[in-house]
This record gives structure tokens, sequence and C-alpha cells, in this order.
């Protein structure tokens, strides 16, 4: 279970929709003005109409930590046609950019540089130092190690001779290359050939390397089985261990968890914390660790959209409250996909939710089978789900009818919230079998029990024996063999009850009066039965 209650200030409306309440230009200006200390001519350059269209698409979250990044860091203003560029960047990408333009050699950083990052980090060693005015005896590995307070036993003409015939991004992969292997003892050459990885700042490696080595206790051998981890954005990562240091998920804290499934460091701090409000507002099921963790892998939007199409939907609505739906949600697309299959083969309302969860193999034996057959856990899970928790043990009493696990429960779930609407929970569980039968007959049965046993024509019924009643006349037709679950257009009523003379008024008082014997060797003795709760 979730151990901490959060607050959001997001409003979870109808249909899925998050609506933030940073929404207005007003709210954007005060931040511009509040971080970067704008003028009122520089903030109205923003109102123009395409400018305008793009900052309010920035998050408040992203706008305000790239707005801090550029004021901390000393990042100049002046050419203000590239800051809007700069506000839209991922703030870990705004700060590392900034940061190894300034492990380079680069003083003092202009929103230019961060602009053409990208075309600057292709530029030859050479060209770029005249470009910024570092003398050409001055060697860049010299300057990047000394930025960041690590000594380099390597001559100057070695590393000079290295850089003439490199770009100065090469050249930074390689000093990037030489401190993970001399210095953090982490080196991997794959590590490396991902694009995403090439310019990652040495400032904030080693700052991750000290978090992920004190903070989170990960030691030497851990950390080259998930290197991946030196990637991510450290503010976020303690942030994350900040915010969630007394999260408990199935009495596991945050470390305990973090070093079970370590991507979780990957997560948008804001992102996860209204994700796990939305769970337990939602209160949804859940039995391990893993459950949750796949649940976080999501966007909010994304499983707000997938949670609410599942609960509008007929088939899948009735598993909203079952321990896999977390699953259901994040393996959303399956599901619609095996769903739109089975209908066009008329066997939705024989699936469980197994069917849509289950590998191809199952689910091609399940095609194949053309049959259906339910579980008793599955069975079991309505029950909770529409009676209540303590009203599990009536399942015993639905597996004596002959054909229980052949009753769709999609039909068995809009039974019993039909019957939930007319009778008490209590009345349903005394005649617990009715919920096999289909909804449509059951109420056309008790319509036209109404109409005959009405308290003018002096009976004065219970509603638990109307159930009862409605129950021997859907199956009396069938000669009580249990067909009577099957759907049908034909109508089960019949005017005599009883075959065998009984009145329909001295059937149910020989019933109220407690009477064991049997009426009759097939409708009274079933009857009876039905009725011993």
């Amino acid at each position: 279970m979730l151990s901490q209650r959060f607050a959001t200030k997001y409003v979870i409306k109808q249909f899925g929709k998050l609506i933030s309440p940073f929404s207005t230009q007003i709210k954007i200006d005060d931040i511009l003005t509040t971080y970067l200390k704008l003028d009122n001519n520089t903030i109205e350059t923003f109102h123009e109409y395409k400018k305008k269209s793009k900052i309010i698409k920035i998050s408040k979250n992203r706008l305000i930590r790239n707005c801090i990044t550029l004021r901390d860091l000393d990042i100049r203003l002046e050419k203000k046609e590239y800051l809007l560029e700069c506000l839209m960047l991922d703030p870990k990408l705004l700060k590392n950019r900034i940061l190894v333009l300034k492990e380079v050699g680069i003083d003092s950083v202009d929103l230019f540089h961060i602009r053409r990052f990208s075309i600057l980090m292709y530029k030859s060693v050479n060209q770029f130092k005249k470009l910024h005015g570092i003398s050409s005896s001055q060697s860049i590995m010299r300057i990047l190690f000394s930025n960041i307070g690590i000594k380099v036993d390597i001559p100057d003409q070695k590393m000079l001779k290295k850089e003439t015939t490199m770009r100065i991004g090469s050249y930074y992969q390689l000093c990037v290359l030489y401190h993970k292997t001399y210095h953090m003892k982490l080196h991997d050459e794959l590590f490396y050939k991902q694009k995403k990885m090439k310019y990652l700042s040495l400032t904030e490696m080693s700052r991750m390397l000290d978090v992920l080595k004190h903070k989170c206790q990960f030691d030497i051998e851990f950390l080259k089985q998930h290197l991946y981890l030196l990637n991510v954005d450290v503010d976020n990562v303690e942030q994350f261990l900040n915010e969630f240091k007394y999260l408990k998920i199935n009495n596991k804290n945050m470390f305990e968890i973090i070093r079970i499934y370590p991507r979780i460091l990957l997560r948008d701090v804001s992102e996860t914390k209204e994700l796990l409000q939305i769970f337990q507002s939602f209160e949804i099921p859940h039995r391990s660790l893993y459950t949750i963790v796949n649940g976080l892998k999501m966007k909010k939007d994304t499983f707000l959209r997938r949670y609410t199409a599942i609960e509008n939907n007929l088939e899948l609505a009735i598993w909203l409250k079952h321990p896999r739906i977390m699953f259901m949600t994040y393996f959303y697309k399956l599901v619609i996909n095996r769903l739109t299959y089975l209908k066009h083969l008329n066997l939705a309302n024989n699936a469980n939710i197994n069917t849509y969860l289950s590998n191809k193999e199952f689910f091609s034996r399940f095609l194949e089978g053309n049959t259906y057959v339910a579980a008793g856990k599955h069975l079991a899970y309505i029950l909770r789900k529409e009676l209540g928790h303590d009203k599990v043990h009536v399942l015993s009493s639905i597996q004596r009818h002959p054909y229980w696990r052949y009753v769709s429960l999609t039909q068995i779930s809009e039974t019993i919230q039909y019957l939930k609407e007319h009778f008490s929970i209590d009345n349903i569980c005394k005649n617990i079998q009715i919920i096999l039968y289909p909804m449509s007959t059951i109420d056309n049965t008790l319509n036209l029990l109404y109409k005959e046993c009405s308290l003018q024509d002096g009976y004065n019924y219970t509603p638990t024996q109307y159930l009862a009643l409605c129950l021997y006349k859907l199956e009396q037709k069938h000669h009580f063999s249990g067909d009577g679950v099957w759907q049908t257009k034909m109508s089960v009523f019949n005017p005599n009850v009883l075959e065998d003379g009984y009145e329909l008024h001295e059937l149910v008082d020989h019933i109220n009066h407690g009477y064991n014997e049997v009426i009759n060797s097939n409708g009274a003795a079933w009857l009876e039965h039905l009725l011993q709760y």
C-alpha cells in the first residue's frame, strides 16, 4: 500500500483532463520578471502571435527551472531573440549545454552559444579556440579538467597534438572517456556509442556519481550494470529522493525501490507525484511493487485517458477494481486490439482479464477453442466488487449450478448491478444463483410477477420471496435443468407456476413456514434448495 498522501495543484476533471492553474499570460510574465529581471519592452515581444503560441505550451515547471538555470549560471541575455528557444529546451539539456560550454573554455556564455550548441561542437578544435579567444598554446583537455578540479598528468604537447586533428565535440567525448576510465573506474565503450550521451557534462556526471554512491548507497558493481544512471538529471534525482524519502510502497522505502527498479529515477518528480496521487484517488488496487512501478512509466495524461476509456467500455469496465487493472492500462493498445478482434468473432463477452493480458499462445488457444470456461477467482472478483468482501462465501452456492462456468462474467456483472437497483445485497445473496441469468429475462419475469402477485390481489410477498419465485419461473420452463441461464427471446413466464396443482400463494406460504416437505420431485424441491439461505 502507499503510505504517503499527496496533494496536487492539478484538478482532475471529467474525461480525464488535467487543468493546470498555470494558464494565463500574466503568470508567464511574472515568472520572466521574477527570475530573469526582464523589462516590460522585452516581455512585450513574447506577446507576438507566433512567440505567444509557443511560450504558453511550456509547462510551468520547465519555464521556472530554465529561468533559474539561466540566472544561476550567469548567462548573458543580450541576444534576447534566442531566449524563447532556450526556454523551450528540456531543463537537463539546457543546463548540460551551458556546463559543457563553460568546461571547454567559454567563460561568458550567452543565448547565442546555447542556441548554436550543435554547430559549435562540429567546429575543429583550432576554429573553436579562435572563435572564443582561447590561446592556441592552451590545451582544451587541460582547461576542461582544471575547471572541474581534476589534475591530469599528461604533457601539454601530447594533448595539443591530439587536438589538431579533431573536432571539439569529439575531443570533449574523448576527455569524458578518459575521465570515466581513469578516475571513475566505470569505463564502458557501448555507453559512448549512444548519440544522446555524447555531450554529457563532466560536472553533472561527477555530481550524479556522488549522489548515487552516497545517497543511494550504490556500489561500483551496481553502477557498472546501470551506467545509464550517470546520464540522469541530477537535480531531478535529488528532488526525487527528498520528495519521497518517507514514501513506502508495499512496505519498501524509496531507496529499496530504487535498488530494485533503478529506472524509476528517470521519471519526472512532479509527474510521479501526481500519478501516485491519482492512484490513491481512484483507489486502484495493486498486489505488488511491480504493478505500481509499471503504472509510473506512463504519463499522467496517458493514464487518465486510458483509464477513462476502460471505465466507459462495457466489456472492460468490470475489471476496474481488479488487481491487474494497472497492467490493463499499461498494455492498453494490446487490450483494445484484442477486444476489437473478439467483438468481430462475437467472443467479447466470454473474455476475462487474463484473456486480454495473456501471451500469444494462450490467446490463440482461447480463439481456437471457441469455448468459455470461467475461473472461480474471476467470479470471486466480481462478487467482491459488486456485493462486498464479506459475501464471497456465496461462490460455493453459485458453483452448484451445472452451467456456472459458462456464463459470461460481463452478463453476471450487469445482472448484479440491475438487481442492486431493486433489491438489497442480502436478498440477492439468499437467491444468489439468479445472478447467472440474463438481466432482460429477469426484468420481464419480475414485472409479470408484480402484476399477477400484487397487493390488490391479496399477495404480500417480501423481496426475497419475489426473487425466489422469479428464479423458480426462470427454470420451470426448462424442467429445472439449469438451461434458463442461456440467452433466449422466449418469455419464461407461465401463469401456472406449478403443474402439480399447487397455487402460487400456497407454494410461497409453504416455504415461509419452513416446511422441509418436498412438494414434488422437480420444481418444489429445486426451489426449496434455492431458498435454503
